[in-house]
């Protein structure tokens, strides 16, 4: 949605695996050991600290077992329309379809397995400029089922296969306020860039994450996360607010405003 954009999370078997928004650190100073997410993981102080965040936001297990349907809003920098379009989530994390306005025009679009279609301002066949500013050519069409089934889905999708959680949570402060983060990075098949994760001291609600596509440069994006957007068990991060790394400009906000659960 911003420039620059996160490497959207690819999808392997049908299955999204993790794009580069997943590794959270508790440091960004020297080498450390990192844990595959997942199973492998479980025994690790930041593999726990991600587990507790997922039972505050999804404590019946709702995301990757049951269809969610969801409305999405979205503005830019001047705080005019840049996005407002329904999500809809197959159980399986494979279906993905949502319908609206983005980038000026309205649009439907559908992906089941490796199958897309999409139609642009009533036009079944877009042309490749239009193609290119829906960002359609992106990951073989699929772009924006990797791109919405990661963000939505957090912190539910941080340790994806594929994504390495640094051991270590650590202690630091994010946009003001005391917080534990954790480092993830992935699988050089799955992505590249650098995450952290920043989680509520007490709770484990997720507050925010940043990520870098070269740390030592200060590049790449952070977002903050504000209140809950809750529907069928899930309690989901409702306002998301995109800052740059460097010199924190503002690049615009989206909102969750329903969560439904089929």
């Amino acid at each position: 949605m911003y420039a620059p954009l996160p490497d959207p999370r690819r999808w392997a078997s049908g299955r999204l695996l993790g794009v580069s928004l997943l590794i959270v650190a508790a440091s960004a100073c020297g080498t450390r050991d990192e844990a595959p997410g997942g199973a492998g993981a479980v025994d690790s102080p930041a593999a726990q600290l991600v587990e507790r965040s997922i039972a505050f936001h999804d404590p019946e297990g709702v995301w990757g077992s049951r269809a969610i349907e969801m409305v999405w809003f979205g503005t830019g920098s001047d705080g005019g329309e840049r996005v407002s379009v329904d999500l809809s989530f197959g159980s399986d994390e494979s279906d993905f379809a949502f319908s609206g306005r983005y980038a000026g025009s309205s649009i439907e679009y559908e992906v089941s397995g490796e199958v897309w279609a999409a139609t642009v301002d009533g036009d079944g066949s877009p042309d490749g400029e239009t193609l290119a500013r829906m960002r359609l050519d992106r990951e073989d069409g699929v772009f924006w089922r990797s791109y919405y089934g990661f963000l939505a889905g957090l912190p539910m999708k941080i340790a994806d296969p594929g994504a390495r959680l640094v051991p270590e949570v650590a202690e630091t402060t994010f946009e003001g306020r005391d917080v534990h983060s954790v480092r993830v990075t992935y699988d050089p098949e799955v992505g590249g860039d650098t995450w952290y994760f920043y989680f509520d001291a007490d709770t484990a609600e997720l507050v925010g994450c940043r990520f870098y596509h070269d740390e030592s440069a200060n590049d790449g994006e952070y977002i903050t996360f504000e209140g809950l957007a809750e529907g069928g068990g899930l309690r989901l991060p409702r306002y998301r607010e995109w800052y740059t790394n460097a010199g924190d400009r503002f690049l615009g906000s989206d909102e969750i405003r329903a969560v439904t659960v089929r």
